[in-house]
């Protein structure tokens, strides 16, 4: 089973969620790294660029929408790297950037441990 990795932004973000919200994501993401196909309400993985994919975990509940995003930079491991309480119907340009950014700096600090 793949190791997982949090960084500091998504510890942050993910503590201002309902302990209920928390319990259901990481049940699909349990779920999910067990080889369980997810409904497309509950998972997505799409790219944000040619070489960026990313794995979408979804919950809904009476509050809204809550999202976790997560990536592989490393081949062993499943890194979350952004939470967030999604408010529209696409996903935010705001909300890419943030997530292409993160991707970039998990891949320098990597690439200076390497």
């Amino acid at each position: 089973m793949k190791q997982l990795k949090y960084t500091e932004q998504f510890e942050k973000e993910i503590a201002a969620f309902s302990l209920e919200i928390k319990e259901d994501i990481f049940l699909l993401v349990q779920r999910y790294l067990l080889g369980e196909r997810l409904s497309k309400t509950q998972f997505k993985t799409f790219s944000l660029t040619k070489s960026e994919k990313v794995q979408e975990f979804k919950v809904k509940d009476r509050t809204g929408n809550w999202r976790v995003i997560s990536c592989m930079v490393e081949k062993d491991s499943l890194t979350f790297i952004y939470a967030f309480h999604k408010k529209s119907q696409k996903l935010l340009e705001k909300d890419k950037k943030v997530i292409i950014r993160r991707i970039k700096e998990l891949k320098n600090e990597q690439s200076k441990r390497g």
